[in-house]
């Protein structure tokens, strides 16, 4: 009987090590009813899909200050109208963008009232460049570090986007944080 129980054991510990462990430093799930995609990072920023009106007021309860939309076709002014959090917009499409629109969405992130969710429509590329700058410049990730995350995160990164993983292994990171140090934001209300 003790031998059965030790087998037991030993093959519940092989398979828990066949499956891999999600790193502690990665953006954590929050359980929502309104978000499917819902990430926190850490205490100021989170991350997620495109935000409805419910989702909105979720994120208003939870303590959301600010809201960066990185959709070039949709503005979040009119959901934002019957909550508290604060509105700013970079317009960026994932199959190309440029380095002064990832400035501009690190500019924000830097300035903005926290804590402050970053989103697109489905949460995946754009507001996945955008985390993994994030990680980078601000948090001293390595890019293989901030791209583990972007394509493994579960945050439905779509590999058709050929163009972030090369633009995250291009990037120069000093010229991009000086240039996000420079300047001030506006805001899309």
């Amino acid at each position: 009987m003790l031998g059965m129980v030790a087998v037991f054991y030993l093959n519940a510990f092989c398979i828990g090590q066949t499956e891999k462990i999600r790193p502690a430093n990665w953006a954590v799930k929050i359980n929502s009813t309104s978000l499917g995609n819902l990430y926190r990072l850490n205490d100021s920023i989170y991350r997620s899909e495109q935000p409805r009106k419910k989702a909105f007021q979720d994120l208003s309860v939870m303590g959301i200050k600010s809201v960066l939309n990185l959709r070039n076709d949709f503005s979040d002014s009119d959901l934002l109208s019957s909550t508290t959090i604060q509105g700013f917009r970079v317009s960026m499409k994932g199959g190309h963008f440029s380095d002064a629109e990832i400035v501009a969405a690190l500019k924000i992130l830097l300035s903005a009232p926290k804590p402050l969710l970053v989103h697109c429509k489905h949460g995946a590329d754009r507001t996945g460049v955008v985390i993994a700058m994030y990680r980078m410049i601000f948090e001293g990730w390595t890019k293989q570090m901030a791209l583990d995350e972007l394509l493994n995160g579960g945050y439905h990164f779509h590999r058709r986007y050929k163009n972030i993983p090369v633009y995250i292994n291009r990037v120069n990171l000093a010229a991009i944080k000086k240039q996000v140090l420079a300047d001030t934001v506006s805001t899309d209300r």
